[in-house]
């Protein structure tokens, strides 16, 4: 099949007139040239961006990249004439780079065509431009729609992943806290004592001593003044507790009026019966009148770990207990602290702190 002719007088290299009117409409961020670098025409949308630009080129636009440095007029003559991309910085905006091509036409005047690449953000919040200020072939819209639409799916999602995990921190301290006094329950003193003797630390599992606390004559709070008052107190226990021992301390509620504490890095019998004498005190002085002539104390059972050799949580719970009930047996309001570290023979310590 033959390719049909152009009808008769018409050239297909035949020059395309338009007014700046219609070049405008069609190309909103043109530029064209004299030879000289002259302004002759300029898109609306380019004069938005670059006021004044009407009245020339310096002073409000300089090259970029290949051709940073020169002259601007020279820079875009250079560009029409190697067939680079031409990138421009605006001088009252440094953070807008316009970018695209310049070519010679044959009455030697240079058309640019210019966009923003990745500056479109940055320019239609400083320049205000909307939909009217591309042309319809234009896509740079519909693209910042869904640029914008992904950027809020995502910000969406960040939320919702921070609420799960708030959620998750909730549930988990809710599943490690005693619920009457917010002091750690049984689990959660079982994973604190995991955390000290865990393995594979390169100083080794850290020194500490874990102190067993039971009230004595709690039970009559409950019998004369009622559980709901027994309660109060627990929660006036646990109070005293977390005021009497370190920030780095951990106390914990076992259940009923049993508390244990993990003191970190104490393992000075001194300095624990001194801790010792401080929580004694601190149950005693919240003794409620209504038990009277009984008050209300504390006994406690202390055991040492120094860090070495292979000791388990029940264990030393159960070391724990046994001392406690030494110091009951002794006469009560009083502490017995022993010794677990492997291989030393002390035996245990009882007596008023």
């Amino acid at each position: 099949m033959t390719a049909p002719r152009p009808a008769e007088g018409a050239a297909s290299d035949a020059p395309l007139a338009l007014s700046a009117a219609a070049l405008s409409r069609i190309l909103p961020m043109h530029l064209r040239l004299d030879p000289v670098g002259r302004v002759i025409s300029a898109g609306e949308t380019l004069l938005k961006v670059v006021p004044g630009l009407a009245d020339g080129l310096q002073g409000r636009l300089v090259p970029l990249r290949a051709h940073g440095g020169r002259d601007v007029v020279e820079a875009v003559h250079l560009a029409a004439s190697e067939g680079r991309r031409l990138f421009l910085g605006l001088c009252h905006h440094p953070d807008i780079v316009l970018r695209g091509h310049a070519v010679c036409a044959a009455d030697a005047t240079i058309l640019l065509n210019l966009g923003f690449g990745l500056s479109l953000r940055r320019a239609i919040a400083a320049c205000d431009l909307t939909d009217a200020d591309f042309p319809p072939t234009d896509l740079v819209m519909e693209f910042l729609f869904l640029h914008e639409a992904n950027r809020g799916v995502l910000s969406e999602l960040s939320r919702f992943s921070a609420h799960l995990e708030t959620a998750r921190r909730m549930a988990l301290s809710e599943a490690h806290s005693d619920a009457l006094t917010g002091l750690l329950n049984r689990r959660g003193l079982t994973l604190a004592l995991a955390a000290l003797l865990r393995p594979g630390q390169a100083e080794g599992p850290r020194p500490f001593a874990l102190v067993q606390l039971d009230l004595d004559h709690f039970k009559p709070v409950n019998d004369r003044l009622g559980h709901q008052a027994g309660d109060a107190l627990l929660v006036e226990i646990a109070t005293a507790l977390r005021q009497t021992i370190r920030q780095a301390d951990t106390a914990a509620r076992l259940g009923g009026d049993e508390f244990v504490v993990i003191l970190r890095d104490m393992t000075c019998r001194e300095q624990l019966g001194r801790m010792a004498a401080r929580i004694i005190e601190a149950v005693e002085a919240r003794s409620p009148e209504g038990i009277a002539p009984l008050k209300l104390g504390a006994s406690l059972g202390i055991v040492i770990c120094q860090g070495g050799g292979e000791l388990e949580a029940e264990a030393i719970l159960a070391a724990a207990d046994r001392a406690l009930y030494r110091s009951k047996d002794a006469g009560r309001g009083r502490a017995t602290i022993e010794d677990l570290h492997a291989g030393d023979g002390a035996g245990p310590q009882t007596g008023p702190p």
